[in-house]
């Protein structure tokens, strides 16, 4: 799997966890941040963010964690792959 396959894989994943966490937290579970899994610091080491740019990632990368409820939940999470690339994309398009 080449860099950018396995970026927007975690990224894919990040939402889905996201769609649990939050809609847990609506229903009063929530959790704290204890089960994050600050998958934002490996995207971010394996998009090489230079330290100037990572506010502007970090902000991106929230703000899709943010809307992911608003996808579809499904067992895979395979609808929110153009997502993931979509997040991708305005990623890479902060770095410069």
């Amino acid at each position: 799997m080449c860099h950018k396959s396995l970026i927007i894989t975690l990224i894919q994943q990040d939402l889905k966890h996201s769609q649990l966490t939050q809609t847990l937290c609506n229903v009063g579970l929530d959790h704290g941040g204890l089960y994050d899994l600050d998958l934002i610091s490996l995207v971010a080491k394996l998009m090489q963010v230079p330290p100037q740019n990572l506010e502007a990632f970090v902000a991106i990368y929230c703000g899709y964690l943010d809307r992911a409820p608003q996808w579809p939940t499904t067992y895979n999470g395979k609808e929110l792959l153009p997502v993931a690339e979509e997040c991708y994309v305005k990623l890479k398009g902060c770095l410069g």
